[in-house]
């Protein structure tokens, strides 16, 4: 839990101080933004299909919709879909900044209308991975609220059963398993 926590502190220290925030994509890492975010008083904004993340969005302290129909002054990304790239883009109001969490597979091209881009002066930022310190501050993350932690916690797999489990659809709760070597 605490590795993409800590890619998620990263990709919130890429954003701006915007207090509308949107967020694309309800999966771990989608709410993990929104865990951050919510707790520094921002009001933000979840869109994703499936109702149970929703909920779960809900349950973080966001606000939590099928989609991201107003405009926002900052955007995350955390799909890793060339369509969610663009959704992402429309989302962000004029002169607001999107970060690009959701990584494309390797050789993607995605392109823009040029009318936002360059009229709305729309700023994009990419972000991956995280440092030492950004562990460290994910680390104290958990230790200091467990809502997170509860709200994200899969079953408990071994590691026989990681390959299936990493084969199956995404669909529902968003979870992360919890892999115990000793099963």
């Amino acid at each position: 839990m605490a590795e993409p926590l800590a890619a998620a502190v990263h990709a919130v220290a890429r954003g701006t101080d915007a207090g509308d925030v949107g967020i694309l994509g309800g999966g771990p890492m989608g709410l993990m933004l929104a865990a951050l975010i919510v707790a520094q008083g921002r009001n933000v904004t979840v869109a994703d299909p499936h109702a149970e993340r929703r909920a779960q969005a809900a349950e973080l302290g966001a606000r939590a919709a099928e989609n991201l129909d107003d405009r926002h002054e900052l955007v995350f990304e955390a799909v890793g879909r060339v369509e969610a790239w663009r959704e992402a883009a429309a989302a962000a109001a004029p002169g607001g900044v999107v970060v690009l969490v959701g990584g494309c597979p390797a050789g993607t091209e995605v392109s823009f209308q040029t009318g936002p881009l360059h009229y709305e002066e729309l700023e994009f930022r990419g972000s991956f991975h995280h440092s030492r310190e950004e562990v460290d501050e994910a680390l104290a993350a958990l230790a200091a609220d467990g809502a997170l932690w509860r709200t994200l916690r899969g079953p408990a797999i071994s590691l026989e059963e990681l390959p299936e489990a990493l084969r199956t659809p995404t669909s529902g709760r968003s979870k992360k398993w919890v892999v115990d070597p000793r099963r």
